[in-house]
């Protein structure tokens, strides 16, 4: 029973990037080692029986030379620009049905066909949206959240079906499918709690203190973890915070102090588990058990309002809160490869992987676009390159 610990060092010639379109950066990264991480696991199948899981990790090492240059309009790579009308924040993909979902009115959600880019329904919420979405990609269940409760939708006829009354706090929630329990924080909780919810039936399966309220939550059924980001103080200061639970413990296995002054966003690589967390300048990777494989800090400025993982360009996707653009950094190593130039700030992001779209969310429409397999269009300096990153 032990660790070998991860080390990581990721160096970068240069402080920052210039303006240009022949300019030349050479960024050498470097993985001291391969590791192999060693962990005690409980069981999927019973809460007594524990099993021994390995995680190897093999990190290249290489140097990456980048031609700055302009970022790519979205409209040049865009494959369909939706309007769709009304406060969009929020965007859930299920890639077995190619369908996308978006709140979109005060209590409405519409169903957007992947392929062809159609709106294919307009659903009625039984009360206003409060902008957070999960699905279960195995009985095409949708639930979405309202005020006051977790409207159950049939994702085949698109109608509610049920609501859960359990008050979850706005994006907070998530969906495991391998104990068909949906993960939520619910508001007015004390300190704050990460509520476990029976997704066919509604009752109460999990209640495990965090010490905050999550605001974005994410999850691995391939091992049954849980992933809550938010704040352990309020204030002017956030003070972000990670915590890794076991779903089948029902315990927190694993607590990560991100020193972000912002509300964080965190995604999944679904293929590999890995875990990627943001908040003000910096981009951190965690491995399955929450440990933290890099914390890179890619010349930008947030807060980022969304991220999500293009797994075809091995690229994680920021969309910053005050800026119109969307960010692709390597995967890998954290480091800013492309920015796409939007017409407008963009509120969130998903990625695709039926179709290889990314799609994001621009005023009021949903914009679909293939991403750029080549890199280097780059200008950091549009979203705050060198400064402070302070609150706008």
């Amino acid at each position: 029973m032990g660790a070998v610990l991860v080390v990581l060092v990721v160096a970068s010639a240069g402080a920052g990037y210039l303006i240009g379109t022949n300019n030349h950066s050479t960024s050498t990264f470097t993985s001291i080692s391969i590791s192999t991480l060693t962990s005690i696991l409980t069981s999927a199948h019973t809460s007594s029986q524990t099993v021994f899981a390995t995680i190897t990790t093999t990190v290249n090492t290489g140097t990456s030379t980048t031609i700055l240059a302009t970022p790519i309009p979205v409209s040049s790579v865009e494959t369909a620009d939706v309007s769709l009308g009304g406060s969009l924040y929020t965007i859930a993909v299920n890639p077995n049905t190619n369908r996308i979902y978006v709140p979109g009115g005060s209590n409405g959600l519409v169903v957007i066909d992947a392929l062809s880019h159609a709106v294919v329904a307009r659903v009625t919420l039984p009360a206003i949206s409060n902008n957070g979405i999960a699905i279960d990609f195995n009985s095409n269940t949708v639930y979405a959240l309202v005020q006051g409760g977790v409207a159950v939708i049939n994702g085949t006829t698109n109608i509610v079906v049920r609501e859960f009354s359990i008050d979850f706090r706005s994006r907070s929630i998530a969906y495991d499918s391998s104990t068909h329990t949906l993960y939520g924080s619910p508001q007015g909780m004390g300190t704050g709690y990460l509520l476990g919810v029976d997704g066919r039936t509604g009752a109460v399966v999990a209640n495990i203190s965090l010490g905050y309220w999550a605001s974005d939550i994410v999850v691995n059924p391939s091992i049954n973890m849980i992933y809550a980001v938010g704040c352990d103080q309020f204030g002017l200061a956030c003070g972000s915070v990670v915590s890794v639970v076991n779903g089948t413990s029902k315990t927190v296995v694993n607590r990560v102090n991100l020193g972000s002054d912002y509300y964080a966003t965190a995604t999944i690589d679904q293929r590999t588990g890995f875990v990627y967390v943001t908040g003000d300048s910096s981009l951190v990777e965690l491995d399955r058990l929450g440990k933290v494989v890099y914390d890179s800090y890619p010349e930008t400025c947030g807060p980022f309002i969304g991220m999500s993982v293009d797994s075809s360009l091995n690229q994680v996707l920021l969309a910053p809160q005050n800026y119109p653009y969307l960010l692709a950094c390597n995967r890998v190593f954290g480091n800013l490869v492309n920015m796409y130039s939007l017409p407008d700030v963009p509120r969130y992001a998903a990625y695709n992987s039926a179709t290889n779209e990314t799609y994001v969310i621009v005023s009021e429409s949903l914009l679909a676009f293939h991403g750029m397999a080549s890199t280097g269009h780059v200008n950091a300096t549009l979203i705050g390159s060198d400064q402070n990153c302070l609150p706008v």
